[in-house]
C-alpha cells in the first residue's frame, strides 16, 4: 500500500506509456489459448456485492522451512500496492541470513523502514482441507530491524535511518504479501517480479508445471485470485497494452527482468474538466482514493478524515464532485471508473478522495472499491492490463 506518488521518478515511464497509448485500443489483447496451467486461490475473507473488499483481501499459505523442517501457516493481506513477501525474521521457518543479500522496503503511508535479508522459501497456497492449490518459490524479506523513519530519503535509498523516531530489533508479527507491479520507484527498489509470489509458480495441484503451459500473471476478483492466465479464466476482458520498463527512483530501469512493466495509464477528469493523464494504481491495500493533478487549487475541496493516519484531517474532494477515470486515456477508453464523491448508494465509490501535492503527470491510486465493479488482470509475460465487469 502506497499513498504518496513520487511524481518525478515516474515521469519518463508515464510519458512513454502515454505516448504509445493510442496503440492499446487497437489491439485486442494477449493470445492465451496455448496456456492451461492456472489455479483459483480463494481469499479467506471473501465478500459479495457491497461487502466485497470491505477489508483488504487475505490469502493463507504455508511457508516451508528448507530441508524438511517445520512449516508455518500465515494469513496475509494481498496488497497490489507493494511487491514482495515480508515476514519478521523471528517468525520465518528455518531463519538464517547467512549467505543471503540484504534487503529493505519503505512504507510511505506508515513511515516504516523494514531492513533484513532476502531468503528464498516455498509458499504453498492451500484449500480449507489442507490440499495444495499452488506453490510459489520466491525470496522473502526476513525483517531484522524496523525503523519508524519519517525522514527516510528515497534518493539515498539506503537501509538506514539517521533520525529514527523508534527502532525495533528483531520485531515480531510482521506478515505482508505484495503482488503489485511497477512499484520500485516508491520505496521498494528491490520489489522486482522475482519477488512476486503470484508470478513465480512451481506447482499447481501438487504437480510440477509443464514448460510452455504457464503464462505468468493473475486476475483479481471479489472472491479470490486466479494465478496463471489462460483463455478460460481471462474471457471477456478489455485489455490495455503496457509499454517500456518499470523505472526506479533515479529514472533508470529497475531490473533486466522482461516481466518488469510500468504501471498502467489513465486519464482523470473532475466534474468533466481536466482530463489529465498519468499512471494509475489499483490498490487493494486501501479504501480511499489518492489524486494528483497539476494544480490542486483548481479542485473543489473540503477537509476530510485521512484513513491512513489516525485522527488526521486532510484535503479531499468535496461531496457531490463527479470523478471519471478512463483507461488508458480519455480518447479511446477500453473501460471507465465513474462515481460521485459522497454517494453512499454507490458501493464502488471510494471512502474519500484525498488530494496530494500538485505534480505532472497526474496520478490516481483508485483504492480497492473499483474492484467491486471490475475484475482486473495483469499479464506479466506479455505486458497487458485488463478490465472485466464483475458479474452480479
Amino acid at each position: 500500500m502506497r499513498t504518496l506518488p513520487l511524481v518525478v521518478s515516474i515521469t519518463l515511464a508515464a510519458g512513454l506509456a502515454l505516448g504509445l497509448a493510442a496503440r492499446a485500443s487497437a489491439q485486442s489483447g494477449p493470445d492465451l489459448h496455448a496456456y492451461k496451467a492456472a489455479r483459483f486461490v480463494p481469499y479467506v475473507n471473501a465478500g459479495k456485492g457491497p461487502n466485497a473488499f470491505t477489508d483488504p483481501p487475505k490469502l493463507s499459505f504455508l511457508v516451508q522451512a528448507p530441508g524438511g523442517g517445520v512449516s508455518r501457516e500465515f494469513t496475509m493481506t494481498m496488497d497490489t500496492g507493494t511487491t514482495g513477501v515480508v515476514i519478521s525474521a523471528t517468525d520465518l521457518p528455518g531463519y538464517s541470513a547467512t549467505g543471503y543479500p540484504q534487503g529493505w522496503e519503505y512504507l510511505s503511508s506508515s513511515k516504516l523502514l523494514w531492513v533484513g535479508h532476502w531468503i528464498p522459501r516455498d509458499l504453498v497456497f492451500q484449500d480449507a482441507s489442507g490440499n495444495p492449490l499452488a506453490t510459489a518459490k520466491v525470496p522473502v524479506l526476513a525483517v531484522e530491524t524496523q525503523y519508524t523513519c519519517p525522514d527516510w530519503s528515497e534518493k539515498a535509498n539506503q537501509p538506514t535511518c539517521a533520525q529514527a523516531q523508534k527502532t525495533v530489533t528483531m520485531p515480531t508479527g510482521i506478515a505482508y504479501m505484495g503482488v503489485g507491479f511497477g512499484r520500485e520507484h516508491d520505496g521498494q527498489p528491490q520489489g522486482t517480479p522475482d519477488k512476486n509470489p503470484l508470478l513465480n509458480l512451481t506447482t499447481i495441484d501438487g504437480t510440477s508445471i509443464r514448460p510452455g503451459s504457464y503464462r505468468a500473471g493473475y486476475i483479481v476478483t471479489p472472491s479470490g485470485v486466479h494465478v496463471g492466465l489462460s483463455a478460460t479464466n481471462s474471457h471477456d476482458f478489455a485489455w490495455v497494452k503496457l509499454y517500456g520498463r518499470s523505472l526506479d527512483k533515479t529514472g533508470k530501469p529497475a531490473s533486466d527482468d522482461a516481466r518488469d512493466w510500468p504501471q498502467a495509464s489513465m486519464a482523470v477528469s473532475v466534474n468533466g474538466q481536466l482530463n489529465q493523464s498519468g499512471p494509475v494504481l489499483i490498490d487493494t491495500g486501501i479504501a480511499q482514493m489518492y489524486l494528483t493533478v497539476s494544480d490542486p487549487s483548481q479542485l473543489p475541496t473540503q477537509l476530510v478524515p485521512n484513513p491512513s493516519r489516525k485522527g488526521a484531517i486532510s484535503t479531499g474532494l468535496a461531496s457531490g464532485v463527479e470523478v471519471t477515470v478512463s483507461f488508458p486515456d480519455a480518447d479511446n477508453p477500453v473501460s471507465q471508473y465513474r462515481f460521485t464523491v459522497g454517494d453512499n448508494a454507490n458501493e464502488t465509490a471510494p471512502s474519500v478522495v484525498l488530494i496530494t501535492r500538485g505534480g505532472t503527470p497526474a496520478f490516481v491510486n483508485t483504492g480497492r472499491y473499483l474492484l467491486r465493479d471490475y475484475d482486473v488482470a495483469f499479464d506479466a509475460d506479455g505486458g497487458w492490463f485488463g478490465f472485466r465487469k464483475v458479474m452480479p
